[in-house]
C-alpha cells in the first residue's frame, strides 16, 4: 500500500466521510437514548427492590421536554408547520439552480435544485390546504 494508492483513492474518500457523518449522528442519538432508558429502568428496579417509592416521572417515562409524543401534539397543533420547511426548501432549490445555473451554463446541472425546490413547492401547497381547512379560533 504506497501513496500512489492512496492518492488514486483520496477522492473516494471525500463522499465516503461525508455520508457517514449523518449515520454516525444518527446511530449516537439511538444509542444515547436507549442508555438512558436504560439507567431509568435500572433507577425503576433499585427503588422497586428497596420498597421506595417510584416517582411518576420515572413511570411515565421520558420529561415532557423530549416526549415524542409531546412533540407530535406540539407539531399537530402548530398550522404553520409546513410553512417553514416549504420556504427553506424552496429556497436553498432556487440557490442551487442558480449556483449551477452560473457554474455550467450549457449543463443540466441547474436541474438538481429542482428537487428541494419541488419539494418546497409541495409544502407550501399542504400549509396552503391546511391553513384553509384549520377551524378558525
Amino acid at each position: 500500500m504506497g501513496p500512489d494508492i492512496l492518492r488514486e483513492n483520496f477522492p473516494l474518500l471525500i463522499p465516503i466521510l461525508a455520508l457517514m457523518i449523518p449515520i454516525v449522528a444518527i446511530v449516537a442519538h439511538y444509542v444515547s437514548r436507549s442508555n438512558r432508558e436504560r439507567e431509568r429502568h435500572e433507577t425503576i428496579r433499585i427503588l422497586a427492590k428497596a420498597g421506595q417509592p417510584i416517582p411518576p416521572e420515572l413511570i411515565g417515562g421520558a420529561s415532557e421536554v423530549d416526549s415524542d409524543f409531546h412533540t407530535e401534539n406540539r407539531r399537530r397543533s402548530n398550522p404553520n408547520r409546513s410553512l417553514t420547511p416549504g420556504v427553506v426548501n424552496l429556497s436553498v432549490g432556487l440557490g442551487l439552480m442558480g449556483m449551477f445555473a452560473l457554474m455550467k451554463p450549457d449543463s443540466w446541472l441547474w436541474g438538481i435544485g429542482l428537487i428541494p425546490f419541488c419539494l418546497g413547492v409541495g409544502f407550501l401547497l399542504l400549509w396552503s390546504f391546511e391553513r384553509k381547512q384549520a377551524p378558525q379560533a
